[in-house]
């Protein structure tokens, strides 16, 4: 749970989260069109601003030790303030070293767990992690624009999600790499149907 106080009035944030998640795929629209094939700190930090921006004062910038965070519902502990850089640097490093030989859904959910674990900002982790997870599918599967988005289809399935998370803090991704394969077959499924 996140400190950090709130740039718009509590009953605008959810209008603003999802005009926020538009300009988070409008971005990723042009990330593909520019044969960009990296997920860099850079654009890690990007996703973040796109996804807070009018939220959040803290966007595209990591969680210091100003701001006390929490992660509810669970015993995990986020990483330390002082870590947060380095583990993230860590995890997109781990894309194009080890884990590059890895599934784009092993990459994806890996991408989901380890964000969500390291909890690098003080707003905007969940968000910015299912979009992270859905840039990798964009990139190395398909680009799947039309019916309802990866994100958004985790997002619904919050218990699972969870468990999935849960599961991977004690060693094992199978969990959330079936979420995610449901999730992506589903929204195959959609744009198959027509759905948006």
């Amino acid at each position: 749970m996140s400190s950090s106080p709130l740039l718009c009035p509590p009953d605008k944030k959810q209008e603003l989260e999802i005009s926020n998640q538009a300009h988070v795929v409008d971005y990723f629209v042009q990330f593909l069109e520019h044969g960009r094939k990296r997920i860099t700190e850079g654009v890690l930090l990007e996703i973040h601003k796109l996804t807070i921006e009018g939220i959040y004062p803290c966007a595209g910038n990591y969680r210091t030790a100003l701001n006390f965070i929490e992660i509810t519902d669970t015993d995990h502990k986020p990483s330390h303030p002082a870590l947060v850089a380095m583990e993230t640097r860590q995890m997109l490093e781990w894309l194009d070293g080890e884990g590059k030989d890895q599934s784009p859904v092993h990459r994806a959910s890996y991408l989901l767990w380890r964000t969500n674990a390291i909890h690098p900002f003080n707003g905007g982790n969940g968000r910015v992690a299912r979009s992270l997870a859905y840039l990798i599918i964009l990139m190395e599967v398909a680009r799947l624009f039309s019916g309802e988005p990866l994100p958004s289809k985790l997002k619904k399935r919050k218990a699972e999600y969870v468990a999935g998370l849960k599961a991977a803090d004690r060693g094992s991704l199978a969990q959330l790499e079936e979420l995610v394969l449901e999730c992506l077959r589903a929204q195959i499924s959609d744009i198959a149907s027509g759905a948006h």
